[in-house]
C-alpha cells in the first residue's frame, strides 16, 4: 500500500524525564524492526496538541494525551495523516468526527487496559471496605488504644453498581465475583449476551444509585455523560455509599460531589480523575478525609504498560502492512477514498 516508509510521529508521553524511553522495549523493537516503519518523536510536550505540521509530515501518530482538534484538518492539512493510534481506552481529547471526515482512522487499546483499570477500582473498594487510610493515620498518630473504634464494612452481601458495561465495567464484575456481592449494571445500550455468567441485574440509573453501596464509573466521556453524576444523582445515593471514578473527571459535577461529601450525604469517594487536570494544589477534595485520591494513573502498572504498548504498536504495524488495525473507534472512516486499497474496506 505504501510506496515509501510509513512515517510515525511518537508522543513524548513515551519518554522519561531523563530522555530514556518508557515504551515497552520488546514492542518498540518490533516497531523499529519493521522495514516499512520510520519512528520520530514529536517536538511538543506530551500534553500539548497535535499540530498541523504533524498531520502534514506523518502517516500515523502514536499518542496518549496529545489533543487532536478539528482545526487540524482544514484545507489540505490532513493530506498525509491516515492513522491516530491512541495508547489507552478513552478518546475524548480527539475530535473523532473531524478525523472521520478527513479520512483518518482512530484506534485505541481498550482490551489492553481493562484488567488493570478494573483492578484499580477494586483496590479502592478494598481500601474503603477495610478503612485502610483511617487505620494508617491512626497508627502513625500513635492512637493504638483506639484501633477497635474503627470498623470496616464487609463486601459480602453488599451491592456493587457499575455505570458503563464495556470492557472495563464487565472486568470489574468478573474480578469482584468472589466477594459475593449483588451486581447492578446500567448502560444506555444493553447487550445481555455479553453479561452471561456475571449475575448482572440491569437497572435504570436512578435505581442503581439508590441501591448500590459502591458505585463505579466505567463509562466514556461523551456529551451525554458529561456531569452524568450531578446534585440530583447524589440525592439518590445512600449515606453509606462510596463513589469511585477512574473514568473521566467531567462525568462528575465536582461541586455537587464536594457538597455531598462535606454534608456526609455519601460515605466517601475514590477519585483518580478531575474536571480540570492537573488539579490545583489547594483543590477542596484534598482536605477531606473521606476521599482517596489518585493522579489519573491508579491503573498504571507493568502489565498495563506492556499490554497497551504492544496493542498500539500492533495497530501501527497492521496499517504498515496494508491491513485494518484492531479496535478502530470510527469504522465508518473505512468508506473514505483514503482506504480503498485496504482489504475488507467497504
Amino acid at each position: 500500500m505504501h510506496t515509501e516508509k510509513l512515517r510515525v510521529g511518537v508522543s513524548r508521553d513515551f519518554l522519561n524525564s531523563d530522555g530514556s524511553r518508557s515504551f515497552d522495549e520488546e514492542a518498540w523493537n518490533r516497531l523499529q524492526a519493521s522495514p516499512d516503519v520510520e519512528l520520530q518523536f514529536l517536538d511538543q510536550a506530551a500534553s500539548m496538541p497535535v499540530t498541523r505540521g504533524d498531520v502534514q509530515q506523518f502517516d500515523a501518530l502514536l499518542i496518549k494525551r496529545n489533543p487532536v482538534a478539528s482545526a487540524l484538518f482544514h484545507g489540505e492539512a490532513g493530506a498525509r495523516l491516515r492513522l491516530i493510534a491512541r495508547n489507552g481506552a478513552g478518546y475524548d481529547h480527539i475530535d473523532v468526527d473531524a478525523c472521520t471526515r478527513a479520512g483518518v482512522m482512530v484506534s485505541v487499546t481498550r482490551e489492553a487496559v481493562a484488567h488493570s483499570v478494573a483492578s484499580s477500582i477494586l483496590a479502592l473498594m478494598l481500601a474503603f471496605s477495610h478503612r485502610i487510610p483511617a487505620r494508617d493515620r491512626m497508627t502513625r498518630a500513635g492512637q493504638w488504644n483506639q484501633r477497635w473504634a474503627t470498623q470496616g464494612t464487609a463486601l459480602r452481601g453488599r451491592t456493587l453498581g457499575v455505570i458503563g458495561l464495556g470492557n472495563i465495567g464487565l472486568e470489574v464484575f468478573r474480578l469482584a465475583a468472589a466477594w459475593g456481592m449483588h451486581h447492578l449494571g446500567y448502560t444506555p445500550r444493553p447487550d445481555p449476551a455479553k453479561y452471561e455468567g456475571l449475575n448482572i441485574q440491569l437497572t435504570g440509573l436512578a435505581t442503581l444509585l439508590q441501591r448500590s453501596d459502591f458505585i463505579a464509573l466505567c463509562c466514556p466521556l461523551t456529551d451525554s455523560t458529561h456531569h452524568l453524576i450531578d446534585a440530583a444523582s447524589f440525592g439518590h445515593m445512600r449515606p453509606t455509599a462510596v463513589l469511585i471514578n477512574t473514568a473521566r473527571g467531567e462525568i462528575v459535577e465536582e461541586t455537587a460531589l464536594l457538597s455531598a461529601l462535606r454534608e456526609r450525604r455519601i460515605a466517601g469517594a475514590g477519585i483518580d480523575v478531575y474536571e480540570t487536570e492537573p488539579p490545583r494544589r489547594d483543590h477542596p477534595l484534598f482536605s477531606l478525609d473521606t476521599v482517596i485520591l489518585g493522579s489519573h494513573n491508579l491503573a498504571y502498572s507493568d502489565e498495563l504498560n506492556r499490554a497497551a504498548n504492544h496493542a498500539v504498536a500492533d495497530a501501527i504495524r497492521a496499517y504498515a502492512a496494508g491491513a485494518i488495525p484492531r479496535d478502530i473507534v470510527n469504522p465508518q472512516v473505512l468508506a473514505h477514498p483514503n482506504f480503498e486499497a485496504l482489504p475488507n474496506s467497504p
